[in-house]
């Protein structure tokens, strides 16, 4: 009976903890290109929106993708494929800054309070230095915000046309080469962004240009598809029928219990 109590037990707490994992593809969800912040419903066991990702800063320096189109950023395009065969969607940022103090911020916020573990790719941070085409693209305040507080990231997989610098909630991401948007060396301008806490409402990260170019020119980068798991919000009414039967069988084990103990008494 003890085993049976403590399979119950192990089953229902499993099952009100068993996380579910998520993606937010950018080939099966719509963006407007030029819009500044959408909603997504990309967990079928939640009904409604489950996460909002919104552009802010110096928006009016966006510009239009390369990509077939030229559909205004940020816009959904295949404009970069990462070194990946096939190559994926991304959510496309591109900018025209009329200084290196401007910058544009990416937030995006889940609707539940349980999200852990949220990763992703950028595409495409690299630098040029040619005639009529200067930039230098930076990724920096990178950080995610919890239940436990900030979180930094952690950052990996950093293509050798790109540098990291600093750590915890200051870490960089610089171009330091130019990179091809497609095809062979295309992974060069990649990097990795991991948030490995748990609760987490949101994260957010700045693009901008580096400081050696007073006017930077025409640059632009690729958000992939972000990775996540939730860890589903416990119903009252499904806690209390658990542990309702919990409290029977535990009942139950200690009746049976104290029987075998009085049938074994020696009457002598």
């Amino acid at each position: 009976m003890s085993r049976l109590f403590c399979a119950v037990v192990f089953i229902f707490f499993a099952s009100l903890i068993s996380a579910r994992a998520i993606l937010v593809d950018w080939s099966t969800v719509t963006w407007t290109p030029g819009s500044l912040s959408n909603s997504y419903d990309v967990d079928p066991a939640n009904p409604g929106n489950d996460l909002t990702v919104a552009v802010t800063g110096d928006t009016g320096q966006l510009q239009p993708s390369l990509a077939t189109g030229n559909p205004q950023t940020p816009a959904i395009t295949n404009a970069f494929d990462g070194g990946l065969s096939p190559g994926h969607s991304t959510l496309e940022l591109a900018l025209n800054l009329a200084s290196n103090a401007q910058s544009v911020t990416v937030t995006i916020s889940f609707t539940s309070p349980g999200v852990n573990h949220v990763s992703f790719n950028l595409f495409d941070i690299d630098f040029s230095n040619a005639s009529g085409n200067t930039y230098q693209d930076v990724i920096s305040s990178i950080t995610a915000n919890s239940t436990a507080g900030t979180i930094a990231p952690t950052i990996t997989n950093v293509g050798a046309n790109a540098t990291l610098s600093g750590s915890g909630t200051n870490q960089t991401l610089t171009g330091i080469v130019s990179t091809v948007d497609k095809g062979a060396g295309s992974n060069l301008g990649n990097a990795t962004i991991t948030f490995d806490g748990t609760g987490i409402s949101s994260f957010t990260f700045t693009y901008s240009s580096g400081s050696m170019f007073a006017d930077p020119t025409y640059q632009h980068i690729g958000i992939d598809n972000i990775d996540y798991t939730v860890v589903p919000e416990t119903n009252p009414a499904l806690l209390s029928l658990g542990l309702c039967i919990t409290a029977i069988v535990a009942s139950t084990w200690r009746r049976l219990a104290k029987h075998r103990r009085e049938k074994n008494i020696d009457p002598s």
